[in-house]
């Protein structure tokens, strides 16, 4: 990614960000959250059509969670 719409500078964003353990090495990961609120500032129409199955998966994951 080159750009996130909505979101802090690279610095806080990565601060925030998941390590995902893919075995033998890791990446690092937006919160969904944030991949939620960049999609919105973006107001694109494939990132609309999107923004109803991540927002369900957010609310099932906090569901989880707590």
């Amino acid at each position: 990614m080159t750009t996130c719409h909505g979101l802090g500078s690279f610095e806080k964003e990565y601060a925030r960000a998941h390590d995902l353990d893919l075995g033998e090495f890791s990446i690092k990961v937006l919160p969904l959250e944030r991949i939620i609120v960049s999609k919105t500032a973006a107001n694109r129409e494939k990132d609309w059509r999107a923004l109803p199955s991540l927002k369900a998966a957010f609310v099932s994951w906090k569901a989880m969670m707590r």
